[in-house]
């Protein structure tokens, strides 16, 4: 038993059960612990493929729609990430500014959304050779003009597990308990089926509740004063988000690049993550009066950005054999362009 599962059977012995958002919140941010706390590189060599560790062309093309976006905004505008982790991603965008839009480099500073100090010593070490753009911030500004992004973040915000039972007509929360000293599913209090969607599924279905998510999705819009918000992640629509009932919704789990339904294993040691729910997130970007929204597939998205970058060769790399590799990649519906999707809102 590791540290972090001690952690945890401590805090189950002393209240006995906690929720699974509890569970999943330490496993994967426990300070010094958790999965992320302790995993610097997630990508090939890690537990699951990113667009980022693809390779440096994610963000170049991100670099090139940020700058186009950026252009017509006067004076100093912000880019802000959310959810960095090393800065792999931060430090490709601007690289890509500083090189091929230097003007709108030299008027963009980077904020960085981050509460992990560990993550902040990676970062610095990532983006050494920009050492006087960018900041660290733990809440969004009250306002900001420019660019709010985040890749394969709010599918990692600490999720409840709630399951459907058929004969009470109600839904339950899931928690962790144990057993002879192994974690073990629980069932908890009834929760209010406020989505109207249990009496069709059948018994034992799973769903997941995200409650930080809106929120923050709020902050982001309300912020934002003009620009964009883009967020690219796993996102379902509504009518999908149930469709096929499954017993731990969209909960899943990654370990050693292979996909796993025993989320309470490997703690600290795999990754827990769950697909999002956009009608929450059309909800708060309405709450905050943003003027446009727009979903596209990952591939939908990077292609329009590719044909835009072939129009403009002054302004971005030689699409060289290898460069063309991993925007396919990017793109390929078995690869990443189908799983993911993009989320843009958008103020002016």
């Amino acid at each position: 038993m590791n540290e972090l599962e001690q952690r945890i059977h401590a805090e189950i012995a002393e209240k006995g059960g906690i929720p699974f958002s509890r569970f999943m919140e330490m496993a994967l941010y426990e300070p010094g612990l958790g999965y992320y706390e302790t995993h610097r590189d997630v990508g090939r060599s890690g537990d699951f493929y990113t667009s980022v560790s693809v390779g440096s062309v994610f963000g170049e093309l991100l670099g090139f729609q940020f700058a186009e976006w950026l252009e017509p905004i006067a004076g100093e505008v912000q880019l802000i990430e959310a959810g960095a982790h090393e800065g792999q991603l931060a430090r490709d965008v601007l690289n890509y500014l500083r090189e091929w839009r230097p003007e709108i480099y030299e008027r963009t500073m980077l904020v960085l959304m981050e509460p992990s100090g560990l993550h902040r010593e990676w970062q610095v070490e990532t983006l050494d050779s920009h050492k006087a753009k960018f900041s660290w911030t733990e809440r969004f500004p009250e306002s900001f003009r420019g660019v709010f992004y985040c890749n394969e973040l709010l599918d990692a915000f600490p999720a409840r597990k709630l399951e459907w039972a058929a004969e009470a007509q109600n839904w339950f929360e899931c928690g962790v308990g144990e057993s002879d000293g192994q974690f073990e599913w629980r069932r908890m209090e009834a929760v209010k089926d406020t989505w109207n969607v249990g009496a069709h599924l059948p018994d034992g279905s799973g769903m997941i509740h995200v409650p930080t998510i809106a929120p923050f999705w709020n902050d982001a819009c309300s912020s934002l004063r003009d620009g964009r918000a883009v967020a690219i992640d796993y996102f379902l629509e509504a009518e999908e988000f149930f469709v096929p009932p499954r017993p731990h919704g969209t909960l899943r789990a990654f370990h050693q690049h292979k996909l796993s339904e025993d989320l309470l294993a490997n703690v600290g040691e795999q990754d827990l993550t769950a697909s999002v729910n956009l009608a929450e997130l059309d909800f708060a970007a309405k709450a905050a009066g943003v003027q446009g929204r727009a979903v596209s597939t990952q591939a939908q998205w990077l292609v329009r950005i590719f044909e835009q970058t072939l129009q403009r060769p002054d302004v971005f790399p030689e699409w060289t054999p290898q460069r063309t590799r991993q925007f396919q990649t990017l793109v390929h519906p078995e690869h990443l362009g189908r799983s993911f999707k993009v989320l843009e809102c958008w103020r002016s």
